[in-house]
């Protein structure tokens, strides 16, 4: 039980330097959605990041984290493709920004126009270098304005 939602609490999300929180309530919904499509719980490695954190663990100076509408996620149990299949299905992710990173998390915020990206070794690069569409979200993807590539 969360003290945000069913399933989500406010420690998650806090700020890992400062304890300040802020939570855009469309990705808690989003994230909620998540969670009941996977079947299983979501570990959220980061949520809000005050600016000075953000600077720290390198995030770009207007990431979606300082607004709180972002968070880093896994599912345990589930691979980086398995991730990214679930959160493509989820109508403010699929339209929002989606990252993917090799050390097994996704990033998942609810900006108001879609990003795709990988994170591999250190570098930003096409998502398809860690994930592959599925052939029946691509053709829904390729007729979708403004996909593009914009790491936060």
């Amino acid at each position: 039980m969360g003290d945000l939602s069913a399933h989500f609490s406010k420690s998650e999300f806090a700020c890992h330097c400062c304890g300040q929180m802020k939570i855009d309530n469309a990705l808690l919904v989003a994230l909620e959605h998540l969670r009941a499509l996977a079947g299983k719980p979501i570990v959220v490695h980061d949520g809000y990041r005050c600016p000075a954190h953000n600077q720290e663990v390198g995030g770009v100076s207007d990431s979606e984290h300082t607004r709180g509408m972002a968070a880093d996620v896994s599912i345990p149990g589930l691979s980086l493709q398995q991730m990214y299949e679930l959160a493509l299905q989820i109508p403010t992710f699929f339209s929002g920004g989606i990252g993917a990173y090799d050390s097994s998390f996704l990033h998942l915020d609810v900006r108001m126009h879609s990003a795709r990206w990988a994170r591999v070794r250190g570098q930003y690069v096409g998502i398809q270098s860690l994930v592959n569409t599925p052939p029946t979200l691509l053709a829904k993807i390729q007729g979708a304005p403004g996909i593009g590539s914009q790491p936060v």
